[in-house]
């Protein structure tokens, strides 16, 4: 599709949206790829049906990972909060983590680099 064309479908889309014609607004949302406009489909999920899970959906197509990370956050608080405190005990497991590898080449740049960043500011000596 040329781009007048998906002009033309995108403020369609955005009336049925207007409208309350969500249905008609996600099919031409997502035949465009307008990432406004599914952000507003996945607000409108979130904020105005209260269905998280619905509106991950349109925030992926959009983009939007900081709505994906919120939604995500109060949903493992939710499930703390229904296990109940009493149910999840604080654990002292660590994790240890294999011995980080890097490249010899690589080490000397950093170094030149701290080196260089020392003789600029001499006063972090």
């Amino acid at each position: 599709m040329d781009e007048k064309e998906r002009i033309a479908l995108i403020r369609k889309g955005n009336e049925y949206f207007n409208q309350g014609k969500t249905k008609e607004a996600i099919e031409v949302f997502v035949k465009t790829g307008y990432k406004d406009g599914l952000q507003r489909v996945g607000d409108y999920y979130y904020y105005d049906k209260k269905l998280p899970l619905i509106a991950i959906k349109f925030y992926r197509m959009s983009g939007s990972q900081k709505k994906i990370d919120e939604i995500m956050e109060r949903m493992v608080f939710a499930l703390g909060k229904w296990l109940g405190k009493d149910k999840v005990k604080e654990t002292s497991y660590k994790v240890k983590l294999p011995p980080l590898k890097v490249s010899p080449k690589l080490k000397m740049l950093a170094q030149e680099i701290l080196e260089k960043y020392k003789e600029e500011k001499p006063e972090n000596k």
